[in-house]
Parts: structure tokens; C-alpha cells; sequence
């Protein structure tokens, strides 16, 4: 090897040191990916990680060089909710730009104090602050009828209050540190993808044998695979 030579080596080195540092229990998904577990259309996903053109900040910047990490994936999937629930995107990205501000948090739609007080009447993005109930999106406290909470199923939170993983269905897990966050069965590093690509061939009981798994494992991640296929997404 030439000097030259060796010396782009040990700069490349150098640059991919850090950044597999940085992935490292992060989970990284791009926008096809948390469009496909989310049950959104990828537009949305890449329009809200950019600021809107009016200079609102963007509603989940994605944390790594043109990918997102677990808990902005996490994040999306309550920006999700509240789109689903037709909540404005200028109300969204008003809301988050608050809460960002009142708890300091970079992410707060990824922290537990933040999503437990969440909630959705009619259109108007809420939150349940110091007693009373606050219309995020338009900045102050308002009277509502019907309050529906925010609710994404089974997230896990480390001890400081941020995302760590996500039990969207029965022996199925998303977990930064395993996998990089690809949907796993439980307690193992086995994608349900795998599993759910072998199940097509084979029958659960063999699929189950070759892979130190039970039937009822088998089972779940074939139907969870099925139902991201059919557009459901692990926050519904």
C-alpha cells in the first residue's frame, strides 16, 4: 500500500470509529423502513423531518446522517397518532417546538413525562400541564369535551425517562440493541421477517425446530409481518 494510500484508509477509519460508536444501540431506520412499521406514508415522514417552509422546526429531526434512530422512530409514531387523529401539521410542529421548550427535551414526544400527558380532542393537540389542560398547538389552556389519550403500545422507558424499546405484539420486540432495532422475537436476535419468510415454505412446527423457537413464536411473527403488510403499523 501506497502512503497516499494509507493515509485514505486511516482517514476513512477514522470517520467510520465514531459513527459506529454513535449506532451502537441506537436502532437506524430510513424513511421506507418507519414508513413501513409505522403505517405512514413516506412523504409525511421525510416532510417532517425538515423544517416547514414558513422556518417551523421540523416535528423529528432524524438523529443520524439520513437515517433515524429508535427513538425518533419512536417519536413518529406519536406524530402518527396525532395525524391520524387529523390534528393540523402547523398545530403538530407549534406543539412540539412548546414542549421542546418547556422540558428542554430534544425529543420530547420519546420521554415518558412528556407522552403521558398527551392527548387528542377532536383535532387540538393537548397536554395535561400543571393541572390544567393546554391546546399545544394554539398556546394556551382551552375547555374539552372528549380527551383521548395518546397510546402506543408497550413502550419500555430507561431509568431517565427516554424511549428503550418497544413491545408492539406478543413475543415481538424493537430493540436499539438488538439488531439495530429490526423487529425481533423476544429474547433472541432472530428478525420476525426471517421467521415470517420461512413460515411461508415450511410449516411452524419445522420452521420453530430449525430455529430453537416455539409454534407460538412462530405464529406471532408471521402475524405480525402479515400486519404491517396490510398497512397496520406497530402503533395502531
Amino acid at each position: 500500500m501506497t502512503a497516499p494510500e494509507s493515509g485514505r484508509c486511516h482517514s476513512a477509519l477514522g470517520t467510520l470509529k465514531p459513527m459506529a460508536t454513535m449506532l451502537v444501540g441506537a436502532g437506524v431506520y430510513d424513511a421506507q423502513e418507519a414508513s413501513h412499521l409505522l403505517a405512514l406514508p413516506v412523504e409525511c415522514i421525510v416532510r417532517w423531518s425538515v423544517p416547514d417552509r414558513h422556518g417551523l422546526p421540523p416535528l423529528v429531526a432524524s438523529s443520524l446522517d439520513r437515517a433515524f434512530s429508535f427513538v425518533d422512530l419512536v417519536s413518529l409514531g406519536v406524530a402518527g397518532v396525532l395525524w391520524h387523529r387529523r390534528v393540523a401539521e402547523v398545530d403538530m410542529r407549534h406543539g412540539v417546538k412548546y414542549l421542546r421548550n418547556m422540558t428542554g427535551y430534544e425529543r420530547p414526544l420519546a420521554h415518558r413525562d412528556v407522552v403521558d400527558t398527551l392527548a387528542t380532542s377532536g383535532n387540538a393537540f393537548i397536554a395535561e400541564l400543571q393541572g390544567g389542560w393546554f391546546d399545544l398547538g394554539k398556546g394556551g389552556q382551552g375547555a374539552f369535551k372528549e380527551i383521548v389519550r395518546i397510546y402506543l403500545k408497550k413502550i419500555e422507558f430507561d431509568d431517565l425517562g427516554v424511549a428503550r424499546s418497544w413491545r408492539p405484539a406478543a413475543h415481538v420486540v424493537l430493540d436499539p440493541r438488538v439488531q439495530a432495532g429490526t423487529p425481533c422475537i423476544e429474547g433472541t436476535r432472530i428478525p420476525t421477517e426471517t421467521v415470517a419468510a420461512m413460515a411461508e415454505v415450511d410449516s411452524p412446527e419445522l420452521v420453530a425446530e430449525d430455529l430453537d423457537l416455539t409454534v407460538e413464536e412462530v405464529l406471532a411473527a408471521a402475524g405480525f409481518e402479515a400486519a404491517l403488510l396490510e398497512g397496520q403499523g406497530i402503533a395502531a
